[in-house]
């Protein structure tokens, strides 16, 4: 029985012994993916190695891990970002950019800021820092009229700060550049009214032809009923002057008339006066009635004086 015990005991241990084996074997075994690199770290010695590996399976010590960091190009990006201008307005950044960590300087960043996460922490916030140090050096008009030099300020001081942390930088974009309401609706409407202006001083020509041409129509109008008023007044006047000669004709025939009766008549005006009662009671188509004295006579002859 105690040898059968024995037994079991050494075959535990022997068992123990080649699991133990096979754990620190696989544990010396560590594997980088394509888009990695890393540097080996001896957990149990505390030490750093200094050759950066990259993709595939990488033997090392018993218990060491790699320290990884991309490969390739990684993206940051920074939406709804408020600076403060150079007038002191403050503007709306959405900003994104690709950087990546030289393979080169990976020991020296590892030593400095432990692990990628923590790196990615401090290019966050000094990344942060290069976008509010590119916004104050631009007034609130330069965000429309010189979005490109902006831009390129925003790359050229994101390059220079991410060069002091072994990082570069590619694939900038400043998506969106947003400025207060108040400010907006100001520009909207300067533009709106230099866009009036530009319409009027289009229409400018064409409206000064077109009322030439009106003024010259009215002119031309006013001619035309000024002449047609001289006419008017023309034709009026030869028309009074005729009627009035006809009628001082007509007068003149008849006082002419009359005196040659008078004359041939001898007539005196009483005559005359009698003479010219006969012929309108006898020209007259209806009976006349008049209270009047007989009228004169027209000849005395015969009469005893």
């Amino acid at each position: 029985m105690g040898e059968e015990h024995r037994k079991y005991v050494i075959g535990f241990f022997v068992v123990a012994a080649i699991v133990m084996i096979i754990a620190l074997v696989a544990s010396s075994f560590q594997r980088l993916e394509s888009d990695e690199i890393g540097i080996a770290y001896d957990t149990i010695q505390k030490h750093l190695g200094s050759d950066v590996k990259e993709e595939g399976l990488h033997t090392g010590p018993v218990g060491y891990r790699f320290i990884k960091f991309p490969s390739v190009f990684k993206t940051l990006e920074y939406t709804s970002l408020t600076c403060l201008n150079k007038d002191g307005v403050p503007i709306v950044l959405d900003v994104a950019f690709q950087y990546l960590a030289r393979p080169s300087d990976l020991n020296r960043i590892v030593t400095e800021f432990r692990d990628h996460e923590n790196y990615v922490t401090v290019l966050r916030n000094v990344g942060e820092a290069a976008l509010h140090e590119a916004c104050s050096q631009f007034n609130t008009s330069e965000f429309q009229s010189a979005r490109a030099l902006f831009t390129e300020k925003v790359r050229e001081t994101l390059s220079l700060r991410f060069n002091d942390l072994s990082s570069d930088i590619t694939d900038l974009q400043v998506n969106d550049i947003t400025r207060p309401t108040a400010y907006e609706s100001a520009v909207r409407a300067k533009e709106a009214a230099r866009e009036n202006i530009q319409v009027a001083e289009n229409e400018r020509p064409r409206l000064l032809t077109q009322a030439r041409t009106t003024r010259r129509e009215a002119e031309t109008q006013a001619q035309i009923a000024i002449n047609k008023a001289q006419s008017d007044a023309r034709i009026a006047i030869s028309r009074a002057e005729a009627e009035a000669e006809a009628i001082l004709n007509e007068y003149q025939t008849e006082a002419d008339t009359y005196a040659t009766i008078i004359q041939r008549q001898g007539l005196t005006t009483e005559g005359f006066l009698a003479y010219m009662g006969v012929r309108a009671i006898s020209s007259s188509k209806n009976p006349v009635y008049a209270g009047v004295k007989a009228p004169a006579k027209t000849a005395y002859l015969g009469e005893t004086p």
